[in-house]
């Protein structure tokens, strides 16, 4: 049997690849993508589903198909397709070799953890696919791991797979590569090598990694790393352009410092220059967008067109903001990042979106109440300068601190008095998930406490009784406690009184992420 049957990688959803997003950086460049809220949607390479179904889900009118080639892996997704009742969804068992143009025409083609890790003749078969179903302002997304940078995760592949020669199964394979990571950690902690740290940081990262990650980025027969120049020129022999990279950061010199932009100046091709930063920052991975070779782009992005999209921001704020001069203010991300913003306007637009968060909102709607604020802070005329604010918006936008897509989302988001989950997250806990996919298509770690606590939000129990159910549970040991919660030692009366602080915060945490049921404006 497949590995990939007999030890499913894990299925979630990866927020680069949601059409919103997609389309909002298509727009930049003049693509004018068809709407996200009413198109079609492929994805090649779906796993059980983890990506589209909550798509699916938040985008009645929009129409999905999956295909993969594991059984075991559609079958699971099938289940909680109809568990949810969704009817814009299928998912198909194939292989991408017998794949045609028969599937019809799509808008947005994505091949997620796909090109990397198949045969060469795959990879061939899939590029001469996507021109022939993909819309004339459709938009193609591949994620794929790139050179020089995998070279060092190669070295680690290369010690992994030479510790697994001898083990026959994925759990004998892990098993055995466990124990070399180990080995490895104790050996090199002492060296002051670049690849000493470079394989401890790796270390450090693959033990908050789900086991799946592990197994087919370092043990599947199937790695395969590229050049982006060679990965573009590729697309441009199959009728395919290269629009940008899902990380707008990366596509700036001056991103990395005046050196690098010094140093790269005098390169006029987009593609050569992309292909030295590659080399300069040591790059091992991307997620590059695609369109079709006779589509009209614009020459560079728009900060008119940037203006006209919607925003949200999941940050927070380190100190209260000077809203009357440009001192720097630092916002740290939902990732622990530090970003500093100065000009007063763009503090005081941050300020409402982290207020208003998960609602994406218009520019339109923002700037009046941020320049409001601004004057009233004495501000003066830094309230007018809104070129200024655009600009270190878009450099928000371009570090992914700042999210955008074509159409505002407002969201009722109160926990209430009876508290209800939304029929996903309870339908993705059931089926045992550990992450469940929140209203901008990211991923909510939960520990046991969260998720039994999703289980009881049917909408029925007031919080007081959720809060008993789980103190009781907690006392007949039928849940894990959470850290610093002591059920054996403590009196029910101390553990009902933790428990209530505890549960308030994750309510809290769901509304923020849209975990709740709501209604959407």
């Amino acid at each position: 049997m497949d590995p990939y049957d007999l030890f499913p990688y894990e299925s979630i959803a990866f927020p680069e690849t949601h059409p919103s997003y997609l389309a909002a950086l298509a727009w930049l460049f003049g693509l004018q993508t068809a709407d996200p809220e009413r198109c079609r949607i492929l994805e090649l390479g779906c796993a059980s589903g983890g990506n589209l179904i909550p798509m699916a889900w938040h985008l009645p009118q929009t129409q999905f198909l999956g295909i993969d080639l594991s059984r075991p892996q559609i079958n699971a997704g099938l289940a909680l397709i109809r568990q949810l009742g969704l009817s814009n969804i299928e998912l198909r068992q194939a292989d991408i070799l017998d794949l045609a143009e028969e599937l019809g025409e799509f808008d947005y083609v994505i091949a997620h953890g796909v090109y990397s890790w198949v045969p060469s003749t795959v990879r061939e078969h899939l590029l001469g696919l996507v021109p022939r179903v993909l819309a004339p302002e459709g938009i193609f997304y591949l994620s794929y791991n790139c050179l020089p940078g995998w070279r060092m995760r190669g070295m680690l592949r290369d010690i992994l797979l030479y510790a697994c020669r001898d083990s026959a199964t994925p759990a004998k394979q892990l098993e055995a590569a466990g124990a070399a990571l180990k080995r490895i950690e104790s050996a090199v902690g002492d060296l002051g090598a670049v690849s000493a740290r470079y394989l401890t940081e790796e270390i450090k990262h693959l033990r908050d990694a789900h086991p799946s990650y592990l197994y087919f980025e370092y043990l599947a027969q199937h790695n395969q790393a590229f050049l982006f120049s060679e990965i573009a020129a590729d697309m441009e022999r199959h009728a395919l352009r290269y629009l940008c990279d899902t990380e707008l950061r990366t596509l700036f010199p001056s991103t990395y410092g005046e050196a690098v932009d010094e140093a790269l100046a005098d390169i006029e091709d987009g593609v050569e220059l992309e292909q030295w930063l590659d080399f300069v920052t040591n790059r091992n991975f991307r997620q590059s967008l695609f369109c079709r070779a006779d589509a009209r782009l614009e020459d560079e992005i728009d900060l008119a067109r940037f203006a006209t999209l919607c925003f949200c921001a999941d940050l927070q704020l380190t100190a209260n903001p000077d809203l009357k001069r440009a001192n720097e203010v630092t916002f740290i991300t939902a990732k622990g990042d530090s970003l500093r913003v100065s000009h007063p306007l763009t503090k005081a637009v941050m300020m409402q979106l982290i207020d208003r968060y998960p609602d994406c909102l218009p520019l339109d709607e923002l700037m009046p109440v941020a320049a409001h604020r601004v004057i009233a802070a004495g501000g003066g005329e830094q309230a007018s300068q809104v070129d200024d604010c655009l600009s270190e918006l878009f450099s928000l936008f371009a570090h992914r601190a700042l999210s955008a897509r074509p159409r505002p989302l407002r969201m009722q988001v109160r926990a209430g008095d009876k508290p209800r989950a939304s029929g996903l997250a309870i339908a993705q806990i059931s089926t045992g998930a550990q992450r469940i996919a929140t209203i901008h298509h990211g991923n909510l770690d939960l520990d046991t406490f969260a998720a039994r606590l999703l289980k009881y939000l049917d909408g029925n129990k007031t919080i007081e009784q959720i809060e008993a159910l789980l103190t009781s549970d907690l006392i007949e040991e039928s849940l894990t406690p959470p850290q610093g919660i002591r059920p054996r030692q403590w009196s029910p009366e101390r553990l009902r009184a933790r428990c209530g602080p505890a549960v308030r915060n994750l309510l809290a945490l769901f509304a923020r992420h849209g975990v709740l049921a709501h209604s959407v404006g």
